[in-house]
């Protein structure tokens, strides 16, 4: 009997140790990641709410920052932000749910329930292009009247698709694939047309409700939302509010949706139970094709991931959107969720947000990681401002060669771009001219760049250069139909030119 009593108080020692031990493994994690986010805070590079996730235990939950700055009204995890393309996952499984109970197939064309669309198009597209990003459609938010004219539009959305989206492909469906949020946006049309009502409701009566996100929903101009985040801008001279966009229009199913941290972690619940979709479907929806994109997620398998020994998934999106960026991402092995919600457009400084959540899954499998740095652009604009342009490069040269280590350069290239933009909007078009030339002798086969510079020039009225530059842009990149549209403006500017000179 003694020895039965001593083997059971030892195997309850040994219990107490391992709680011990994994509850002060779990404090050493949260107050590393905490650090890390702070410090990304401090570098105007995250603000908002995080959430993190490890074994289905929450590891940490914190706010970092306002979310609105003007009233100094300070962030939770109740704080509704947008949550841009995050939007597509949930879109893609209202589709799922829909094939479930047998009212449409993967493989049907869309034309079978958009009757109004194109038939040159409309034949050719399935629903799993569309969910994929196989479907060959140009891109609406790429269009050259997206931000000025498109996103003040007060229209239904199929109205608005019916008056905006072209029956041009960029390649024949199912060929290449090419990130598009008209494909999404038609899902969503496609979801009104099967169920007979909006996709908000649609999403509420079978997403929401089912799981309790309770604070989640497609913003709508006409409402008032409470306990919302302000949507802000940095512009390397400090945060502004961010432009107007009439979300439930203009963005609809592609990424209207907003949420908040807590709701974020039911949705993540959600899908390792069959609540929302059986087994068999739930692998539909997440088996990975081209590009490792399932339907509304990156999915790609990792060997070793981060020397840790184990074959891990990651599961992962980005959602960016006037004022906000938001990442999730997840791994099923180890039942581990990240969710960072952004009302500050940090994504857009350098991809900061992927770069969090790498740092994240590094301590949570014990990978070394190192604390974040200033990003080098904010530095250079310094000295910019206090100098000239031409003395911030020079600056610039110099902290490569011999500081690197000392800044942060993820984005580098989409930095110069948007430095490129400030000074442009400041009607300071020579130093956007210098700034940008930079940029592409560094990045000479960015078309990006080359559709920036063909913006400069255009701007500066050298038609000429603009040409060439815009002709270059659709070189590298023949899907850019802003490029295309662009070079069609120039010939008409040409041609003014040319009957001016010959009146005179």
């Amino acid at each position: 009997m003694k020895h039965i009593l001593f083997a059971y108080f030892l195997l309850i020692s040994i219990g107490g140790f391992c709680q011990q031990n994994a509850l002060k493994s779990k404090q050493e994690k949260a107050k590393k990641i905490d650090l890390i986010i702070e410090k990304y805070h401090q570098f105007d590079l995250f603000n908002g709410s995080a959430l993190i996730v490890q074994n289905g235990e929450i590891i940490l939950q914190k706010n970092y920052g306002q979310a609105d700055k003007n009233w100094n009204i300070d962030a939770t995890s109740d704080t509704k932000f947008r949550i841009g393309s995050v939007t597509k996952q949930f879109t893609g499984m209202l589709i799922m749910q829909l094939k479930q109970e047998g009212k449409i197939k993967l493989d049907d064309k869309i034309s079978d329930y958009l009757p109004w669309i194109s038939k040159t198009i409309g034949n050719k597209i399935t629903i799993h292009q569309l969910l994929t990003h196989t479907s060959g459609l140009p891109n609406y938010t790429d269009f050259p009247d997206f931000k000025t004219k498109m996103v003040f539009e007060n229209l239904s959305p199929k109205e608005f698709a019916v008056k905006y989206f072209k029956d041009n492909l960029g390649f024949e469906p199912g060929t290449k694939q090419n990130y598009c949020n008209t494909g999404y946006y038609l899902l969503g049309l496609i979801i009104e047309e099967i169920t007979g009502k909006p996709y908000e409701e649609v999403l509420k009566k079978k997403i929401f409700d089912v799981i309790g996100m309770k604070n989640t929903g497609i913003e709508n101009p006409k409402e008032i939302i409470s306990n919302y985040a302000q949507g802000y801008d940095f512009d390397y001279d400090g945060y502004q509010k961010t432009d107007y966009i009439n979300m439930k229009t203009a963005v609809f199913s592609a990424g209207a949706m907003y949420s908040t941290a807590n709701d974020m972690k039911k949705w993540d619940d959600a899908l390792y139970t069959n609540i929302l979709l059986n087994e068999e479907n739930k692998k539909i929806y997440f088996t990975p094709h081209t590009g490792n994109y399932a339907y509304g997620l990156n999915i790609q398998k990792n060997q070793n991931f981060l020397g840790s020994g184990k074959d891990i998934t990651t599961m992962a999106h980005s959602g960016g959107i006037n004022g906000f960026s938001c990442n999730i991402a997840r791994i099923p092995e180890d039942k581990i969720y990240i969710i960072l919600l952004d009302n500050t457009r940090a994504g857009k400084r350098g991809g900061q947000l992927e770069a969090i959540i790498d740092n994240i899954f590094g301590v949570l499998y014990n990978h070394k990681v190192d604390l974040p740095k200033p990003l080098i652009i904010f530095e250079v604009y310094k000295k910019m401002k206090a100098t000239s342009v031409e003395e911030g490069i020079v600056y610039l040269k110099d902290l490569r060669k011999n500081k690197f280590d000392s800044y942060n350069f993820n984005g580098f290239e989409n930095e110069l771009n948007r430095l490129t933009y400030k000074f442009l909007g400041d009607k300071k078009i020579e130093d956007a001219l210098k700034i940008i030339d930079y940029a592409i002798s560094e990045f000479p086969n960015s078309s990006n760049l080359y559709d920036t510079r063909g913006e400069v020039y255009f701007t500066k009225k050298d038609y000429n250069a603009s040409k060439k530059d815009y002709q270059k842009t659709v070189e590298l990149n023949p899907n850019n139909d802003n490029a295309k549209e662009m070079l069609l403006k120039i010939e008409k500017e040409i041609e003014k030119e040319i009957e001016k000179e010959i009146e005179k």
